[in-house]
Parts: structure tokens; C-alpha cells; sequence
């Protein structure tokens, strides 16, 4: 009954266009949940996205997970399920003259673009590498810049626009381990503003790894929904969580 009622008030989420975060403790069935309200979307939507010729976005933290989660869809055209990085850089990479006069204003930057004058013309900028480097006609991007530039650009109305108009709904797996200055740019310039993408958070903040995350999120326009049921964990492992987490009760 409970696993019940945090779907039904998910799907309600959905169909009414209110952003939530799904707080799932551990055994709860964080990425059950997740897949179950992309297969909803894609039930429900996947004519009206094919149409319109856009996809419901679903942001991971590793590639495997991105593997397990486009596998269990039954990779959908529907969905576009990428890591965070990979995303981001999906999102920028046609705004080639706004990321040139992104970067050179990067301190990580500074010593390659006084080599060229403090000027990188008209040279492609290009993420594939992983390094950084300014050839002829050419700037490869570190893994380091894809985050920070795509929050630079977010503050760009036009590029908001064809964020929410390419992904009308965003799923982030994980949200506790986003990136923080990624998800500060999320709650400043789309959370919560007219025409943004709904947004879909799934995670715990207690389980967060990554002194980068963002942990817990609050804003003003997320419904909380706690996942109350536990189908992985021993009866014991559940009642000792209870103690400890007695906010997020489980059975």
C-alpha cells in the first residue's frame, strides 16, 4: 500500500506538471520508481513527443546506470537517457560563439588563451578528449568545463527555451550527487519559472558520495514524496533504519 501511494501521488505529480523529489532510503526501490514513471510518460505521451519531435530527458550519474535504465525502457525513442555530463554538452554544443566567449573568461583557461591572444576566433569547440587544448581550428573542452559552461549559458533565455521546448520533462537519477553549481543553476533559472521543463529528482540525500553533490534540495515549486516500503532489506536492516531515520519510515 505504501510503494502504492508514492507512485500514485509520482503519477499525479505528472499529470498535474508539478516538480517533485522522490526520497527513496536504501532498499527502497529508488530506480523502480524511476523506470516505472518513464514507462507512465511514454505510455502516455510518446505520440504527442513524436510529433512535436522532442523526448523526455533522464539524467544519470554513471553509464551504467544509463545502461540499465535505456534497457529497461526497451530503448524508447521517447527517451533520451544520458549521464550528466554527456547531457549538458548535448544542450551547449550548438551555442559554438557563446561557449568561445565563455571560456576564454575561465580561470582554468587563462594560460591557453593569452597563447592565442585572448581571442579563439572562429574555431569549433569540441568535448571529446577529456583535456584541454586550443589547435588551429579547434578547442577541446575538459571534463571539468561542460557543467560550469552549460550553467553560464542557462542564464541565456533563448537557451532555456530550447532546453524546455527540446526536453519538456527532466528525470534526474541520483539528484543528491548532482554536481552542485549544476543543480544551483536548475533551481535559479528553471525551477519554478514559467514555460521549465517539469522536473523528476530521485534519490536520498543520505546516501550521497561525492563531496561535489548537491545533497538535499529544497525549492519552493518540489512536492516531497517519501518512499515508505522496503523490498530489498531484511525485516531487521528496516526497523534499524526506522531508528535512525525516523522521518522516512519504511515497512
Amino acid at each position: 500500500f505504501r510503494s502504492l501511494r508514492a507512485l500514485e501521488t509520482m503519477y499525479r505529480c505528472l499529470d498535474e506538471r508539478r516538480s517533485f523529489r522522490l526520497e527513496a532510503g536504501a532498499g527502497a526501490g529508488k530506480t523502480y520508481s524511476l523506470v516505472k514513471a518513464l514507462q507512465y510518460l511514454i505510455d502516455r505521451d510518446k505520440r504527442e513527443l513524436m510529433r512535436r519531435h522532442q523526448q523526455i530527458a533522464c539524467i544519470t550519474f554513471t553509464n551504467v546506470a544509463r545502461d540499465e535504465i535505456i534497457a529497461r525502457t526497451d530503448r524508447s525513442p521517447s527517451v533520451f537517457c544520458e549521464t550528466n555530463h554527456a547531457f549538458c554538452w548535448s544542450l551547449i554544443r550548438g551555442f559554438q560563439k557563446l561557449l568561445r566567449q565563455q571560456i576564454v573568461q575561465m580561470d582554468a583557461w587563462a594560460e591557453k588563451s593569452e597563447e592565442v591572444g585572448g581571442d579563439l576566433g572562429e574555431r569549433a569547440v569540441e568535448y571529446n578528449l577529456g583535456h584541454r587544448s586550443i589547435s588551429e581550428d579547434r578547442v577541446t573542452l575538459h571534463h571539468n568545463d561542460v557543467l560550469p559552461l552549460t550553467v553560464a549559458l542557462m542564464s541565456q533565455p533563448k537557451f532555456t527555451r530550447i532546453l524546455a521546448d527540446r526536453h519538456p520533462i527532466i528525470l534526474v537519477d541520483e539528484y543528491q550527487d548532482t554536481d552542485d553549481g549544476w543543480m544551483d543553476g536548475i533551481k535559479r533559472f528553471l525551477l519554478g519559472h514559467d514555460g521549465a521543463p517539469l522536473f523528476g529528482f530521485f534519490g536520498d540525500h543520505w546516501q550521497k558520495i561525492y563531496g561535489t553533490g548537491c545533497g538535499s534540495i529544497e525549492h519552493a515549486s518540489i512536492t516531497e514524496i517519501g518512499k515508505e516500503a522496503n523490498f530489498r532489506s531484511d525485516a531487521m536492516v528496516v526497523e534499524c533504519l526506522n531508528r535512525m531515520r525516523p522521518d522516512l519510515t519504511q515497512e
